[in-house]
Protein backbone atom coordinates (compact mmCIF):
# COMPACT_ATOMS: atom_id res chain seq x y z
CA UNK A 1 0.00 0.00 0.00
CA UNK A 2 1.61 3.21 -1.08
CA UNK A 3 1.98 5.61 1.77
CA UNK A 4 2.45 9.22 0.38
CA UNK A 5 0.04 11.96 0.84
CA UNK A 6 -2.04 12.75 -2.42
CA UNK A 7 -2.94 16.65 -2.48
CA UNK A 8 -3.97 16.42 -6.09
CA UNK A 9 -5.59 13.67 -8.68
CA UNK A 10 -4.19 13.60 -12.77
CA UNK A 11 -6.39 12.58 -14.98
CA UNK A 12 -5.10 8.81 -15.19
CA UNK A 13 -6.00 9.20 -11.86
CA UNK A 14 -9.20 10.29 -11.84
CA UNK A 15 -9.64 7.59 -15.08
CA UNK A 16 -8.28 5.10 -12.87
CA UNK A 17 -10.77 5.92 -9.97
CA UNK A 18 -13.40 5.80 -12.28
CA UNK A 19 -13.02 2.64 -13.93
CA UNK A 20 -12.77 0.81 -10.00
CA UNK A 21 -15.92 2.17 -9.41
CA UNK A 22 -18.10 1.83 -12.56
CA UNK A 23 -21.45 0.28 -11.60
CA UNK A 24 -20.47 -0.27 -8.12
CA UNK A 25 -21.81 2.11 -5.21
CA UNK A 26 -20.26 0.22 -2.55
CA UNK A 27 -18.11 3.30 -1.16
CA UNK A 28 -21.51 5.19 -0.41
CA UNK A 29 -22.05 2.57 2.35
CA UNK A 30 -24.94 1.06 3.53
CA UNK A 31 -28.12 2.81 5.13
CA UNK A 32 -27.89 1.09 8.74
CA UNK A 33 -24.87 1.26 11.04
CA UNK A 34 -24.96 -2.15 11.39
CA UNK A 35 -23.49 -3.05 8.46
CA UNK A 36 -21.85 0.03 7.48
CA UNK A 37 -19.38 -0.60 10.74
CA UNK A 38 -18.63 -4.24 8.91
CA UNK A 39 -16.41 -2.14 6.43
CA UNK A 40 -12.28 -2.09 7.40
CA UNK A 41 -11.34 0.58 9.60
CA UNK A 42 -15.24 2.12 10.29
CA UNK A 43 -14.41 3.85 13.42
CA UNK A 44 -11.37 5.16 12.25
CA UNK A 45 -11.92 6.12 8.23
CA UNK A 46 -15.56 6.53 8.10
CA UNK A 47 -17.49 7.44 10.86
CA UNK A 48 -18.17 10.81 11.23
CA UNK A 49 -18.13 12.89 14.18
CA UNK A 50 -20.53 16.27 14.86
CA UNK A 51 -19.84 18.40 17.16
CA UNK A 52 -22.41 16.81 19.44
CA UNK A 53 -21.41 13.60 18.47
CA UNK A 54 -19.09 13.47 21.94
CA UNK A 55 -21.97 14.50 24.18
CA UNK A 56 -24.17 11.75 22.34
CA UNK A 57 -21.87 9.32 23.49
CA UNK A 58 -20.87 9.80 26.82
CA UNK A 59 -21.91 8.39 30.09
CA UNK A 60 -24.23 11.57 31.04
CA UNK A 61 -26.70 11.17 27.83
CA UNK A 62 -30.29 9.21 28.96
CA UNK A 63 -31.72 9.47 25.46
CA UNK A 64 -30.09 10.46 22.03
CA UNK A 65 -32.94 11.74 19.83
CA UNK A 66 -32.49 12.27 16.02
CA UNK A 67 -35.03 11.76 12.93
CA UNK A 68 -34.23 8.15 11.42
CA UNK A 69 -31.32 8.13 9.70
CA UNK A 70 -29.19 10.51 11.71
CA UNK A 71 -27.36 8.10 13.26
CA UNK A 72 -28.56 6.53 16.06
CA UNK A 73 -27.05 3.09 15.58
CA UNK A 74 -23.92 4.73 14.94
CA UNK A 75 -23.88 6.48 18.39
CA UNK A 76 -24.83 3.60 19.97
CA UNK A 77 -22.40 1.43 18.55
CA UNK A 78 -19.04 3.87 19.23
CA UNK A 79 -20.53 4.45 22.74
CA UNK A 80 -20.24 1.08 23.16
CA UNK A 81 -16.69 0.65 21.87
CA UNK A 82 -16.10 3.01 23.75
CA UNK A 83 -17.19 1.57 27.15
CA UNK A 84 -16.47 -2.16 26.99
CA UNK A 85 -12.72 -1.53 27.32
CA UNK A 86 -13.76 -1.73 31.34
CA UNK A 87 -13.65 -5.09 32.80
CA UNK A 88 -15.58 -3.86 35.40
CA UNK A 89 -18.51 -2.73 33.18
CA UNK A 90 -21.17 -4.71 31.56
CA UNK A 91 -23.17 -3.63 28.88
CA UNK A 92 -26.61 -5.45 27.62
CA UNK A 93 -28.29 -3.89 24.30
CA UNK A 94 -32.06 -4.57 24.40
CA UNK A 95 -34.51 -3.74 22.32
CA UNK A 96 -38.22 -1.53 23.08
CA UNK A 97 -39.85 -4.76 20.81
CA UNK A 98 -38.06 -6.81 24.04
CA UNK A 99 -38.58 -4.55 27.00
CA UNK A 100 -42.56 -4.71 25.58
CA UNK A 101 -42.47 -8.20 25.50
CA UNK A 102 -41.88 -9.26 28.86
CA UNK A 103 -43.16 -6.35 30.68
CA UNK A 104 -46.11 -6.14 28.42
CA UNK A 105 -48.54 -7.30 31.58
CA UNK A 106 -46.66 -4.10 34.12
CA UNK A 107 -47.03 -1.68 31.19
CA UNK A 108 -50.34 -2.44 30.49
CA UNK A 109 -51.35 -1.91 34.49
CA UNK A 110 -49.13 1.77 34.88
CA UNK A 111 -51.38 2.54 31.57
CA UNK A 112 -54.83 1.93 33.52
CA UNK A 113 -53.42 3.79 36.21
CA UNK A 114 -52.39 6.32 34.43
CA UNK A 115 -49.59 8.19 36.66
CA UNK A 116 -46.70 6.77 38.39
CA UNK A 117 -44.85 4.34 36.53
CA UNK A 118 -41.43 5.58 37.29
CA UNK A 119 -40.70 3.25 39.33
CA UNK A 120 -42.37 0.42 37.14
CA UNK A 121 -39.24 1.83 34.53
CA UNK A 122 -36.34 0.89 37.03
CA UNK A 123 -37.95 -2.37 38.00
CA UNK A 124 -38.12 -3.38 34.01
CA UNK A 125 -34.72 -1.42 33.30
CA UNK A 126 -33.01 -3.73 36.11
CA UNK A 127 -35.28 -7.09 34.83
CA UNK A 128 -33.79 -5.97 31.08
CA UNK A 129 -30.17 -6.35 32.51
CA UNK A 130 -30.35 -9.24 34.65
CA UNK A 131 -32.39 -11.16 32.54
CA UNK A 132 -29.66 -10.74 29.63
CA UNK A 133 -26.53 -11.32 32.37
CA UNK A 134 -28.49 -14.78 33.16
CA UNK A 135 -28.21 -15.16 29.46
CA UNK A 136 -24.72 -14.62 28.87
CA UNK A 137 -23.79 -16.43 32.38
CA UNK A 138 -25.76 -19.72 31.26
CA UNK A 139 -26.57 -19.45 27.63
CA UNK A 140 -30.64 -19.59 27.94
CA UNK A 141 -32.73 -16.44 28.80
CA UNK A 142 -34.69 -16.22 32.25
CA UNK A 143 -38.45 -16.74 32.12
CA UNK A 144 -40.97 -15.67 34.41
CA UNK A 145 -41.69 -19.40 35.71
CA UNK A 146 -38.06 -19.99 36.31
CA UNK A 147 -37.63 -20.46 40.27
CA UNK A 148 -34.04 -18.71 40.02
CA UNK A 149 -35.79 -15.88 38.57
CA UNK A 150 -38.01 -15.60 41.31
CA UNK A 151 -35.20 -14.86 43.95
CA UNK A 152 -33.23 -13.06 40.77
CA UNK A 153 -36.23 -10.49 40.43
CA UNK A 154 -36.68 -10.39 44.55
CA UNK A 155 -33.30 -8.55 44.69
CA UNK A 156 -35.13 -5.55 42.55
CA UNK A 157 -38.16 -4.99 44.29
CA UNK A 158 -38.37 -1.86 45.51
CA UNK A 159 -34.96 -0.67 43.58
CA UNK A 160 -34.68 2.78 43.38
CA UNK A 161 -32.57 5.23 41.49
CA UNK A 162 -29.67 5.82 44.28
CA UNK A 163 -29.41 2.14 45.06
CA UNK A 164 -29.85 0.81 41.43
CA UNK A 165 -26.31 -0.50 40.58
CA UNK A 166 -26.19 -2.44 43.96
CA UNK A 167 -29.55 -4.12 43.51
CA UNK A 168 -28.51 -5.78 40.50
CA UNK A 169 -25.18 -7.00 42.15
CA UNK A 170 -27.09 -8.59 44.68
CA UNK A 171 -29.32 -10.47 42.08
CA UNK A 172 -26.17 -11.60 40.01
CA UNK A 173 -24.92 -12.69 43.24
CA UNK A 174 -28.02 -15.26 43.33
CA UNK A 175 -27.82 -15.96 39.44
CA UNK A 176 -23.70 -17.27 39.68
CA UNK A 177 -24.53 -20.38 41.16
CA UNK A 178 -27.53 -21.56 39.80
CA UNK A 179 -25.02 -20.51 36.36
CA UNK A 180 -22.04 -23.02 37.68
CA UNK A 181 -24.35 -25.50 38.10
CA UNK A 182 -25.24 -25.70 34.35
CA UNK A 183 -21.93 -25.20 33.30
CA UNK A 184 -20.59 -28.00 35.45
CA UNK A 185 -23.51 -30.03 32.90
CA UNK A 186 -22.30 -28.77 29.94
CA UNK A 187 -18.78 -30.14 29.70
CA UNK A 188 -18.62 -29.06 26.11
CA UNK A 189 -18.45 -25.62 26.67
CA UNK A 190 -17.56 -25.21 30.62
CA UNK A 191 -14.13 -23.56 30.10
CA UNK A 192 -15.50 -20.62 27.77
CA UNK A 193 -19.04 -20.38 30.60
CA UNK A 194 -16.80 -20.29 32.97
CA UNK A 195 -14.87 -17.23 31.98
CA UNK A 196 -18.71 -15.56 31.49
CA UNK A 197 -19.25 -16.57 35.25
CA UNK A 198 -16.64 -14.86 35.90
CA UNK A 199 -16.82 -11.58 34.13
CA UNK A 200 -20.35 -10.82 35.45
CA UNK A 201 -19.92 -12.09 38.46
CA UNK A 202 -16.66 -9.32 39.43
CA UNK A 203 -18.65 -6.82 37.61
CA UNK A 204 -19.98 -3.33 39.60
CA UNK A 205 -20.76 -1.05 36.53
CA UNK A 206 -24.22 -1.76 34.36
CA UNK A 207 -25.11 -0.18 31.33
CA UNK A 208 -28.42 -0.14 29.37
CA UNK A 209 -28.91 0.69 26.08
CA UNK A 210 -32.81 0.38 24.32
CA UNK A 211 -33.10 0.72 21.08
CA UNK A 212 -35.98 1.85 19.00
CA UNK A 213 -37.64 3.29 22.06
CA UNK A 214 -40.43 5.44 19.67
CA UNK A 215 -41.89 2.21 19.09
CA UNK A 216 -43.70 2.24 22.54
CA UNK A 217 -45.88 5.04 21.11
CA UNK A 218 -47.36 3.06 18.09
CA UNK A 219 -50.66 2.14 19.80
CA UNK A 220 -50.95 6.36 20.39
CA UNK A 221 -52.94 8.11 22.94
CA UNK A 222 -52.24 10.32 25.69
CA UNK A 223 -51.76 7.37 28.13
CA UNK A 224 -48.82 6.19 26.23
CA UNK A 225 -47.03 9.49 25.80
CA UNK A 226 -47.20 9.36 29.65
CA UNK A 227 -45.81 6.07 29.88
CA UNK A 228 -42.87 7.44 27.46
CA UNK A 229 -42.34 10.24 30.06
CA UNK A 230 -41.76 8.14 32.88
CA UNK A 231 -39.51 5.81 31.25
CA UNK A 232 -37.25 9.12 30.59
CA UNK A 233 -37.52 10.21 33.85
CA UNK A 234 -36.90 6.92 35.25
CA UNK A 235 -33.44 6.62 32.71
CA UNK A 236 -32.37 9.93 33.56
CA UNK A 237 -32.47 9.26 37.31
CA UNK A 238 -30.88 6.15 37.39
CA UNK A 239 -28.07 7.74 34.87
CA UNK A 240 -27.54 10.98 36.78
CA UNK A 241 -28.11 9.26 40.70
CA UNK A 242 -26.19 6.22 40.41
CA UNK A 243 -22.55 5.90 39.36
CA UNK A 244 -23.01 1.80 39.18
CA UNK A 245 -25.77 2.47 36.35
CA UNK A 246 -26.56 3.84 33.22
CA UNK A 247 -29.87 3.89 30.86
CA UNK A 248 -29.43 4.94 27.19
CA UNK A 249 -32.47 5.41 25.55
CA UNK A 250 -32.51 6.12 21.63
CA UNK A 251 -36.14 7.28 20.38
CA UNK A 252 -37.30 9.30 16.65
CA UNK A 253 -37.07 13.21 16.83
CA UNK A 254 -41.04 13.77 16.51
CA UNK A 255 -41.84 11.30 19.63
CA UNK A 256 -39.49 13.95 21.46
CA UNK A 257 -41.08 16.63 20.29
CA UNK A 258 -44.58 15.11 20.88
CA UNK A 259 -43.83 14.91 24.53
CA UNK A 260 -42.46 17.82 25.51
CA UNK A 261 -45.56 19.85 25.86
CA UNK A 262 -46.83 20.37 29.43
CA UNK A 263 -44.46 17.71 30.56
CA UNK A 264 -43.36 18.77 34.02
CA UNK A 265 -39.73 16.86 34.34
CA UNK A 266 -39.02 17.90 30.94
CA UNK A 267 -36.52 21.44 31.91
CA UNK A 268 -34.98 18.24 34.63
CA UNK A 269 -34.05 15.98 31.76
CA UNK A 270 -29.95 17.07 31.80
CA UNK A 271 -28.63 13.92 29.31
CA UNK A 272 -30.73 14.49 26.11
CA UNK A 273 -28.98 14.96 23.38
CA UNK A 274 -30.30 15.84 19.44
CA UNK A 275 -28.35 14.55 16.60
CA UNK A 276 -29.21 17.57 14.01
CA UNK A 277 -27.26 17.38 10.85
CA UNK A 278 -26.14 20.52 8.92
CA UNK A 279 -24.82 21.50 5.59
CA UNK A 280 -21.27 20.98 7.18
CA UNK A 281 -21.47 17.68 9.12
CA UNK A 282 -23.12 16.17 6.21
CA UNK A 283 -19.96 17.44 3.75
CA UNK A 284 -17.44 15.99 6.41
CA UNK A 285 -19.56 12.35 6.18
CA UNK A 286 -19.53 12.65 2.16
CA UNK A 287 -16.15 13.96 2.00
CA UNK A 288 -15.23 10.47 4.07
CA UNK A 289 -16.92 8.39 1.59
CA UNK A 290 -15.26 9.85 -1.18
CA UNK A 291 -11.54 9.61 0.50
CA UNK A 292 -12.59 5.98 0.97
CA UNK A 293 -13.31 5.38 -2.69
CA UNK A 294 -10.26 7.11 -3.94
CA UNK A 295 -8.42 5.14 -1.42
CA UNK A 296 -9.63 1.91 -2.37
CA UNK A 297 -8.97 2.77 -6.25
CA UNK A 298 -5.59 4.31 -5.67
CA UNK A 299 -3.96 1.20 -3.09
CA UNK A 300 -3.45 3.62 -0.61
CA UNK A 301 -5.00 4.79 2.87
CA UNK A 302 -7.62 7.25 3.32
CA UNK A 303 -6.05 9.35 5.79
CA UNK A 304 -3.26 10.56 2.92
CA UNK A 305 -6.38 11.72 0.64
CA UNK A 306 -6.26 15.16 1.16
CA UNK A 307 -7.82 16.38 -2.05
CA UNK A 308 -10.08 19.27 -2.06
CA UNK A 309 -13.67 18.40 -1.52
CA UNK A 310 -15.25 19.64 -4.94
CA UNK A 311 -12.52 17.70 -6.77
CA UNK A 312 -13.50 14.75 -5.41
CA UNK A 313 -16.79 15.39 -5.88
CA UNK A 314 -16.89 16.29 -9.22
CA UNK A 315 -14.97 12.51 -10.08
CA UNK A 316 -18.28 10.89 -9.53
CA UNK A 317 -21.11 14.11 -10.53
CA UNK A 318 -20.89 17.16 -12.28
CA UNK A 319 -20.00 20.89 -10.89
CA UNK A 320 -23.62 21.88 -11.78
CA UNK A 321 -27.26 21.05 -12.73
CA UNK A 322 -29.45 22.90 -14.84
CA UNK A 323 -32.56 23.66 -12.73
CA UNK A 324 -36.24 23.68 -14.57
CA UNK A 325 -36.21 27.47 -14.19
CA UNK A 326 -33.55 27.33 -16.30
CA UNK A 327 -31.14 28.35 -13.61
CA UNK A 328 -28.00 25.88 -12.77
CA UNK A 329 -27.61 25.35 -8.78
CA UNK A 330 -24.13 23.63 -7.07
CA UNK A 331 -24.91 19.81 -7.47
CA UNK A 332 -23.60 18.72 -4.03
CA UNK A 333 -26.01 21.22 -2.77
CA UNK A 334 -28.64 20.33 -4.79
CA UNK A 335 -28.10 16.64 -3.64
CA UNK A 336 -28.51 18.14 0.30
CA UNK A 337 -31.45 20.41 -0.26
CA UNK A 338 -33.53 17.54 -1.39
CA UNK A 339 -32.37 15.24 1.72
CA UNK A 340 -34.18 14.58 4.99
CA UNK A 341 -30.30 16.50 6.29
CA UNK A 342 -29.47 12.73 7.28
CA UNK A 343 -26.88 10.96 6.64
CA UNK A 344 -28.93 7.66 5.37
CA UNK A 345 -31.00 10.10 3.45
CA UNK A 346 -28.20 11.46 1.92
CA UNK A 347 -26.82 8.39 0.97
CA UNK A 348 -30.17 6.97 -0.68
CA UNK A 349 -30.27 9.45 -3.32
CA UNK A 350 -26.41 9.08 -3.96
CA UNK A 351 -26.70 5.44 -4.26
CA UNK A 352 -29.91 5.87 -6.92
CA UNK A 353 -27.75 8.13 -9.13
CA UNK A 354 -24.86 6.50 -8.99
CA UNK A 355 -26.68 2.85 -9.34
CA UNK A 356 -28.41 4.18 -12.44
CA UNK A 357 -25.55 5.48 -14.70
CA UNK A 358 -23.38 3.74 -16.72
CA UNK A 359 -20.79 5.94 -16.79
CA UNK A 360 -18.84 8.96 -14.43
CA UNK A 361 -19.42 11.66 -13.60
CA UNK A 362 -23.02 10.95 -13.31
CA UNK A 363 -25.46 12.71 -16.31
CA UNK A 364 -27.67 15.19 -15.15
CA UNK A 365 -30.93 13.44 -16.89
CA UNK A 366 -29.90 10.23 -14.74
CA UNK A 367 -29.36 12.86 -11.30
CA UNK A 368 -33.42 13.94 -12.31
CA UNK A 369 -34.73 10.04 -13.06
CA UNK A 370 -32.83 9.18 -9.36
CA UNK A 371 -34.44 12.61 -7.53
CA UNK A 372 -37.70 11.00 -8.69
CA UNK A 373 -36.93 7.68 -7.75
CA UNK A 374 -36.16 8.61 -4.07
CA UNK A 375 -38.89 11.19 -3.94
CA UNK A 376 -41.10 8.44 -4.27
CA UNK A 377 -39.16 6.05 -1.87
CA UNK A 378 -39.09 8.66 0.51
CA UNK A 379 -43.10 8.77 0.43
CA UNK A 380 -43.66 5.42 1.17
CA UNK A 381 -40.93 5.17 4.12
CA UNK A 382 -43.18 8.42 5.61
CA UNK A 383 -46.36 6.40 5.15
CA UNK A 384 -45.20 3.36 6.59
CA UNK A 385 -42.72 5.39 9.47
CA UNK A 386 -45.71 7.34 10.63
CA UNK A 387 -49.21 5.32 9.87
CA UNK A 388 -49.61 4.46 12.99
CA UNK A 389 -49.90 7.57 14.28
CA UNK A 390 -52.02 8.80 11.76
CA UNK A 391 -55.12 7.17 10.06
CA UNK A 392 -55.55 7.58 6.90
CA UNK A 393 -52.09 9.00 6.48
CA UNK A 394 -50.95 7.51 3.63
CA UNK A 395 -54.37 9.00 1.61
CA UNK A 396 -53.66 12.63 3.52
CA UNK A 397 -50.21 12.69 1.81
CA UNK A 398 -51.22 11.73 -1.91
CA UNK A 399 -54.01 13.85 -1.77
CA UNK A 400 -51.26 16.40 -2.25
CA UNK A 401 -51.09 15.29 -5.44
CA UNK A 402 -51.82 17.05 -8.44
CA UNK A 403 -51.88 20.26 -6.14
CA UNK A 404 -49.57 22.94 -6.24
CA UNK A 405 -46.32 23.10 -4.19
CA UNK A 406 -46.99 26.10 -2.26
CA UNK A 407 -50.71 27.01 -0.27
CA UNK A 408 -51.62 29.77 1.57
CA UNK A 409 -52.31 29.10 5.35
CA UNK A 410 -56.08 29.69 4.92
CA UNK A 411 -56.68 27.25 1.84
CA UNK A 412 -54.24 24.09 3.23
CA UNK A 413 -56.16 24.42 6.67
CA UNK A 414 -59.58 23.76 4.33
CA UNK A 415 -57.89 21.10 2.52
CA UNK A 416 -57.10 19.32 5.33
CA UNK A 417 -60.45 20.07 6.94
CA UNK A 418 -61.90 18.65 4.06
CA UNK A 419 -59.93 14.93 4.89
CA UNK A 420 -60.98 14.81 8.38
CA UNK A 421 -64.53 16.00 7.98
CA UNK A 422 -64.83 12.88 5.36
CA UNK A 423 -63.36 10.71 8.42
CA UNK A 424 -60.47 9.66 5.83
CA UNK A 425 -57.84 11.20 7.72
CA UNK A 426 -57.49 10.89 11.81
CA UNK A 427 -54.54 11.94 14.41
CA UNK A 428 -54.12 9.38 17.38
CA UNK A 429 -55.07 11.36 20.55
CA UNK A 430 -51.33 11.37 21.76
CA UNK A 431 -50.29 13.60 18.84
CA UNK A 432 -53.01 15.90 18.25
CA UNK A 433 -53.10 19.17 19.88
CA UNK A 434 -55.81 22.15 19.36
CA UNK A 435 -58.25 21.95 16.32
CA UNK A 436 -57.78 19.40 14.19
CA UNK A 437 -57.23 20.94 11.14
CA UNK A 438 -53.99 23.03 12.78
CA UNK A 439 -52.79 19.64 14.74
CA UNK A 440 -52.52 18.00 11.36
CA UNK A 441 -50.49 20.91 9.47
CA UNK A 442 -47.93 20.61 12.44
CA UNK A 443 -48.05 16.79 12.63
CA UNK A 444 -46.85 16.71 8.69
CA UNK A 445 -44.75 19.38 10.00
CA UNK A 446 -43.03 16.91 12.19
CA UNK A 447 -42.74 14.18 10.04
CA UNK A 448 -41.00 16.61 8.11
CA UNK A 449 -43.39 16.13 5.09
CA UNK A 450 -44.42 19.89 4.81
CA UNK A 451 -42.53 23.15 5.36
CA UNK A 452 -43.50 26.84 6.46
CA UNK A 453 -42.15 29.45 4.66
CA UNK A 454 -42.09 32.82 5.82
CA UNK A 455 -42.09 35.53 2.51
CA UNK A 456 -39.65 38.39 2.02
CA UNK A 457 -38.41 41.04 -0.13
CA UNK A 458 -36.18 38.71 -2.35
CA UNK A 459 -36.96 35.76 -1.20
CA UNK A 460 -38.28 32.93 1.69
CA UNK A 461 -37.56 32.30 5.03
CA UNK A 462 -37.86 28.60 5.13
CA UNK A 463 -38.53 26.91 8.61
CA UNK A 464 -38.52 23.12 8.47
CA UNK A 465 -38.59 20.50 11.08
CA UNK A 466 -34.83 19.61 10.17
CA UNK A 467 -33.33 22.62 11.01
CA UNK A 468 -35.85 24.08 13.31
CA UNK A 469 -37.51 21.08 15.60
CA UNK A 470 -39.31 23.32 17.88
CA UNK A 471 -40.95 25.69 15.20
CA UNK A 472 -44.03 23.58 15.49
CA UNK A 473 -45.66 24.64 18.23
CA UNK A 474 -45.60 28.10 17.21
CA UNK A 475 -46.03 28.60 13.42
CA UNK A 476 -48.57 31.23 12.37
CA UNK A 477 -52.35 30.61 11.36
CA UNK A 478 -52.37 33.55 9.04
CA UNK A 479 -52.52 33.75 5.10
CA UNK A 480 -48.93 35.62 5.74
CA UNK A 481 -47.54 32.32 6.15
CA UNK A 482 -46.62 29.92 2.88
CA UNK A 483 -46.69 25.97 3.29
CA UNK A 484 -45.07 23.85 1.08
CA UNK A 485 -44.39 20.05 0.55
CA UNK A 486 -41.01 19.61 1.11
CA UNK A 487 -38.94 19.06 -1.92
CA UNK A 488 -38.20 15.59 -0.81
CA UNK A 489 -41.64 14.41 -1.55
CA UNK A 490 -42.99 16.72 -4.20
CA UNK A 491 -41.19 14.58 -7.11
CA UNK A 492 -42.57 11.58 -5.60
CA UNK A 493 -45.78 12.98 -5.88
CA UNK A 494 -45.64 13.98 -9.19
CA UNK A 495 -44.06 10.68 -10.44
CA UNK A 496 -48.05 9.32 -9.67
CA UNK A 497 -48.73 11.14 -12.79
CA UNK A 498 -46.24 10.06 -15.12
Amino acid sequence: MKNNEIKSLTDTQVDLIRRHWHKNSSFIGFPNAERDSEQDNWYDDLLVQPDWFSNAISSSTTVAVARKGAGKSAVRLASIEKRKKDSKTLIVNASADELATFHAERLDKATVRGYGAVADWMQIYADLVVRHLARDMSGSLLTNDDEIAVRAWAKTNGITERDYGERIVDAVKTLVPWAKKLASENNGQEIEREERIARVAAATNFILYVDDFDNLQEKGGATNIRLVRDAIEAADRITHSNKNGEVHLFMRQDLWLNINPGWHYSDKVTGAVHLNWDVGDLKRWTQQRLRYAIGKALDTSPHLIRVPFDDMWHIFFPKEIRLKNKTESDSFSYFVRRSMYTPRSLQKMIKFALDGTDRLPVPGAIIEEAEWNYSTDQLEFLKTEFGSLCTGLDICVQSFTGKPLEWIASDLYKHLRGLIGNGQVKLHDGVSYGEPDIALARFLYRIGFLEVRYPQEVRYEVRDVMRYPDHWKSIRTDDAVRWAVRSAFFNGLKAFGR
